[in-house]
C-alpha cells in the first residue's frame, strides 16, 4: 500500500457517505456472522480511520487497529480519545515486514486486501497470527475490469478478487466453516453517465 496517498487523504476520508455507509454494512455482516464477544483479541490490518473497527470494538475484548498510514492512524487516535475508547490501540506497521507475535482470536481487513500485492502472503500471515478456534473476516470488492478506481488511484494492485479463488486459499491454510456472502453493491457512474454496481463480499472461515 501507498503510505503517503492515504496520509494525505485521511483528514478528507470519514466525509464520504458512500464510504461510510460500506463500512457500516461490513461491520453489521461481520458482526451477524461470526459468534463475536467480550473476551476476543481482534486485530483489524488496513484500519485506516476506523469506520469498521471502531464499530465492532464494543463487542470484542481488545482491538489491535493496524495500518500502514499513520495519517489514518492519527485521526483514529483522535477518534479514540475524544469518544474515551480504552479497548483499542492503534499500531503503525507493515504485517508483511513486520509480523505480530501476539495471537488473536479474530482477524478483519476491509476493502484492504486489493491494495496489497503479495494478497496470499497476507493471508498466510493472518492464517500464522489466529488462535486455534480463531476466525478470519475479510471483505473486499468481487473482480472487476479496473473500472471501480479512479484513473489516478494509487496503490491498487489487484481490480478486486473472485471470492471461489479466496475460498481455495483459506482452505488450503487449514480454515473451515469458510463462507461468502455479498454484503454491500457500490454504485459508481461513468464519466459516460453510466450507472455501474460494483459488489462487495464477505469471506469468513475459522481456523482448525
Amino acid at each position: 500500500m501507498s503510505g503517503k496517498h492515504f496520509d494525505q487523504a485521511a483528514a478528507g476520508w470519514d466525509q464520504q457517505q458512500r464510504r461510510v455507509e460500506l463500512a457500516a454494512k461490513i461491520a453489521a455482516a461481520i458482526s451477524s456472522t461470526l459468534p463475536l464477544h467480550d473476551k476476543m483479541k481482534a486485530l483489524e490490518y488496513g484500519c485506516g480511520t476506523g469506520l469498521v473497527g471502531l464499530a465492532l470494538a464494543p463487542e470484542l475484548a481488545t482491538l489491535t487497529a493496524v495500518d500502514t498510514s499513520s495519517g489514518m492512524l492519527e485521526v483514529l487516535a483522535r477518534k479514540i480519545k475524544e469518544e474515551k475508547i480504552s479497548n483499542v490501540t492503534p499500531r503503525c506497521l507493515d504485517l508483511l515486514q513486520e509480523p505480530l507475535s501476539e495471537r488473536f482470536d479474530l482477524i478483519f481487513c476491509a476493502m484492504t486486501l486489493h491494495h496489497i500485492k503479495e494478497s496470499d502472503q497476507l493471508l498466510a500471515r493472518f492464517g500464522e497470527m489466529l488462535v486455534d478456534g480463531g476466525y478470519l473476516a475479510v471483505a473486499d470488492l468481487q473482480e472487476e475490469d479496473g473500472s471501480f478506481h479512479d484513473a489516478e488511484a494509487d496503490g491498487i494492485m489487484h481490480h478486486g478478487f473472485n471470492p471461489q479463488d479466496l475460498v481455495k486459499t483459506v482452505t488450503a491454510l487449514g480454515l473451515t466453516q469458510v463462507s461468502v456472502q455479498e454484503v454491500h453493491s457500490i454504485i459508481k457512474t461513468s464519466e459516460a453517465g453510466i450507472e455501474r454496481a460494483y459488489p462487495v463480499f464477505l469471506l469468513s472461515g475459522k481456523k482448525g
